[in-house]
């Protein structure tokens, strides 16, 4: 995985896809199922978080307001 640091300061961070960083500095990535249940990946220790079923309730779980967006490149080889 290749990521810039240089946060986004866009208020919608908090997207399908998107990659953020905490004040501990993991690394989440939001995903969604078919079903459309959202679940946040936390990139370092592996564990998944969810199900949810609006984004407002994923933030109120795990979202805090230091969060910042990073630009991720995931590369599957």
């Amino acid at each position: 995985m290749k990521i810039n640091y240089e946060s986004n300061s866009s208020e919608r961070i908090y997207q399908i896809g998107n990659v953020i960083r905490n004040s501990y500095e993991d690394l989440y990535l939001i995903v969604n199922k078919p079903e459309g249940e959202l679940f946040v990946v936390n990139l370092r220790t592996d564990l998944v978080y969810g199900p949810y079923t609006t984004m407002d309730d994923l933030y109120h779980d795990v979202g805090d307001e230091d969060d910042v967006l990073v630009h991720a490149e995931v590369n599957v080889l």
